[in-house]
């Protein structure tokens, strides 16, 4: 109860805080972006404005109005709220976008301001998440995580090399681990400052996470392979099979034209 009142209370600000663009003609609509729209808002968290501009009007905006801040001198001093100006077919090329930033992060928008209907349905398509790109970058994410443990251990082997270099390893293969739940629940991946509590919100499991994270901390053969039967077995909990022939996923990346598109497009390397 508590919370919902809070989230209320910050729309209401955020309400104020846009009027001036409400009243201008070349406003197609105004949303809210960051964790001011998400449930787990805390006291630092600003207001992320997007004005979508009709296209004919944006060349003629001054672009000293294009990114405005407004600072809360605190303690602590921070950013209090921003407005970035967009021209709307930028926001429509963002459907097509291989950027997460340009589709996890709408999950939560808030449409403040749409006179004619057009946002909501726009930010609806940038969050939602195509089957073919799941299908894909499961797969690709995947293998950047079986393939980051492999060469850790691999790594951890030879004397030459520090254990700097697995870390090195190990945290790529994080991010891909990160980036393989949120697929998996048929979400794009978000922002890595909140991923954990996207997580947490979606219901993820944090076993393969905590097992890897395990590994990070102390590696060695046996954690690692630790933290690849947990991902493993979460896998095929969840239902899950592409990953029980690991050899035909190789075979797909590196020899199929579909799997050396996903590769090019959705790995990190």
């Amino acid at each position: 109860m508590l919370a919902a009142r809070l989230r209320e209370v910050a729309l209401d600000r955020a309400r104020e805080l846009i009027k001036p663009y409400t009243v201008r003609q070349d406003v197609l609509g105004v949303y809210l972006l960051g964790s001011s729209s998400r449930p787990y808002r805390d006291h630092l968290s600003d207001y992320d404005f997007e004005v979508v501009i009709a296209d004919e009007a944006y060349p003629k905006i001054p672009r000293e109005e294009l990114l405005v801040f407004t600072m809360n001198e605190g303690p602590p001093r921070r950013v209090d709220h921003e407005f970035y100006l967009r021209p709307l077919s930028e926001l429509e090329r963002h459907v097509d976008s291989p950027h997460d930033v340009f589709h996890g992060s709408y999950r939560h928008a808030i449409v403040l301001h749409d006179p004619q209907g057009i946002l909501r349905p726009l930010i609806e398509r940038l969050a939602e998440l195509p089957e073919h790109v799941r299908e894909a970058r499961i797969r690709v994410h995947y293998l950047e995580v079986y393939e980051g443990i492999a060469r850790g251990r691999k790594t951890l082997q030879r004397a030459s090399q520090s254990q700097g270099n697995v870390q090195l390893l190990l945290g790529e293969a994080r991010r891909a681990l990160v980036k393989l739940q949120f697929l998996q629940m048929r979400l794009w991946p978000m922002p890595w400052h909140w991923a954990k509590e996207e997580l947490d919100l979606a219901g993820a499991c944090d076993e393969p996470r905590v097992a890897l994270d395990s590994a990070i901390d102390g590696p060695s053969a046996e954690t690692l392979r630790g933290a690849l039967d947990t991902l493993n077995a979460w896998l095929t909990s969840a239902g899950e099979t592409f990953h029980e022939d690991v050899r035909a996923l190789f075979d797909w990346l590196y020899l199929t034209p579909e799997g050396k598109a996903a590769h090019h497009r959705w790995a990190a390397r």
